[in-house]
């Protein structure tokens, strides 16, 4: 027995080869792929990361660094990456309201500059529900009737997300309660269209115009769609050209199903003298 113990301690074993995915627990671990504690990016903000040392002091609320940086003559405050992002379209984005103070307050600031997507700070502020920095931006004379290049305004997206603080702000800056989409939905409709229904609701009391067929509990999307679909008819009668898409840039947050239900129409065409 002594000698089986003894054996055994002399005895070298050859490394077992082990299997193809067990070389990649190592560099999982260093990734962090299997650790408990993942650090999750918010989606909001993915594709929207600074590139510029400027830029990325303002995206993280860096107050002194970005002062420094401007009063250093280093940066200008208008100054924007390949994307056409400004400091100020970071910081309004990224939900910084003192650096937004900071860059709004600059007299050589403007404050109505457009990305690559035709978006301006106050759309980007918009789009992520950050309401200190609207507030700011307004005040310092943002325009919120600036369209996107999809032709939407900071109204029209407030009403998407279904946001009533945002559309209740920009209401006290004046804003256009007839102002239209590309596609021809004003913010009434484009409520109904996106099926929010305390948006709709707020908007007849904040005096929009309602049409009488389409009523917050007339269908929402469906209501919209009967009436496109009835003016596009007429316009087939008048031999004009139309769209058989209705469907609003910033309504790519529905539901996939719902989109597609919504693409399939069908038309009643009705011949003159009938």
């Amino acid at each position: 027995m002594q000698e089986d113990f003894e054996y055994d301690a002399l005895t070298i074993r050859a490394p077992q080869r082990t299997r193809w995915y067990t070389r990649l627990w190592s560099a999982c671990r260093g990734c962090g792929c299997l650790g408990r504690r993942q650090q999750r990016f918010p989606l909001y903000l993915i594709g929207y990361d600074p590139v510029g040392r400027f830029q990325r002091a303002a995206s993280v609320g860096d107050v002194a660094l970005v002062e420094r940086l401007i009063n250093a003559s280093e940066h200008h405050v208008n100054e924007c990456d390949r994307r056409g992002r400004s400091a100020l379209h970071y910081a309004s984005a990224h939900n910084h309201p003192n650096v937004v103070t900071l860059l709004s307050s600059n007299d050589c600031t403007d404050i109505n500059m457009k990305d690559d997507e035709g978006c301006t700070p106050l759309i980007k502020a918009t789009q992520r529900d950050n309401i200190e920095c609207i507030s700011i931006l307004l005040m310092h004379g943002a325009d919120p009737h600036i369209v996107d290049a999809n032709g939407d305004a900071a109204l029209h997206h407030a009403i998407c997300r279904g946001n009533i603080t945002v559309v209740s702000k920009l209401l006290e800056y004046n804003v256009d309660l007839k102002a239209e989409t590309e596609y021809g939905l004003t913010p009434y409709k484009l409520a109904l269209f996106e099926n929010q229904l305390e948006m709709a609701q707020f908007l007849i009391e904040k005096g929009a115009d309602a049409p009488p067929e389409l009523t917050p509990n007339s269908g929402g999307a469906a209501a919209v769609e009967s009436e496109q679909s009835t003016k596009r008819c007429a316009n087939f009668n008048q031999e004009e050209n139309f769209s058989s898409d209705i469907m609003p840039s910033c309504s790519a947050v529905r539901p996939a199903r719902q989109l597609k239900s919504l693409s399939k129409k069908s038309f009643v065409i009705k011949r003159d003298g009938e």
